[in-house]
């Protein structure tokens, strides 16, 4: 049977309303995606991603233990699902996640990522190990920057925070981030 070019494209639609934040219609269209190519990890993980976006964790977790299932050795897979699972508050299975995906990609995202797990759980400097990590891989990784102006400045080391803080402000305004930098440089003596 050949293709019929007035079949809907679920696929190009569930991303087009994934796009326009519109969530739970994305997810719908992208079940029906699913419906027809079940075993296309991608879909899977857009689809657990647009029910995460609407705050349906338990769903979209099974979502990727299916894309597990299809392929445990998938990076993403396993990044997304500690994304997930962080999300939900799960944090020490977040990082059971977070840790696979590290094995396999060892990336300034999933570095940034693992260390957001050990600030969430107050293990400053566990994370403060990982946020250097993906400094050492990317120095202009905006969030490992402002993460680790964060925890250093938790630790009461202001001046060493201000350089990683103004670092992050580069690429956007951030009021909160903009009010700890004038504090840092207020305990630092520089401002």
């Amino acid at each position: 049977m050949g293709s019929d070019e007035n079949q809907p494209n679920y696929v190009d639609e569930g991303i087009t309303l994934f796009r326009q934040r519109m969530f739970k219609e994305a997810a719908e269209k992208l079940e029906k995606a699913i419906d027809l190519a079940p075993e296309n990890i991608s879909l899977w993980n857009l689809h657990a991603q647009a029910l995460a976006s609407t705050g349906d964790y338990e769903e979209a977790l099974k979502s990727m233990e299916v894309a597990v299932a299809l392929d445990d050795s998938n990076f993403l897979n396993w990044q997304l699902k500690g994304t997930i699972l962080m999300r939900q508050g799960d944090l020490e299975e977040s990082k059971k996640a977070i840790d696979k995906s590290l094995e396999l990609n060892k990336s300034s995202v999933i570095y940034v990522l693992r260390g957001q797990v050990d600030y969430n759980l107050q293990n400053y400097e566990e994370a403060l190990g990982f946020f250097e990590e993906a400094l050492n891989r990317d120095p202009d990784n905006p969030l490992a920057n402002q993460m680790k102006g964060l925890v250093l400045f938790i630790k009461g080391k202001h001046g060493e925070a201000i350089p990683f803080i103004e670092k992050a402000l580069t690429v956007g305004r951030s009021e909160s981030l903009e009010k700890i930098l004038k504090e840092c440089r207020k305990r630092a003596g520089s401002g």
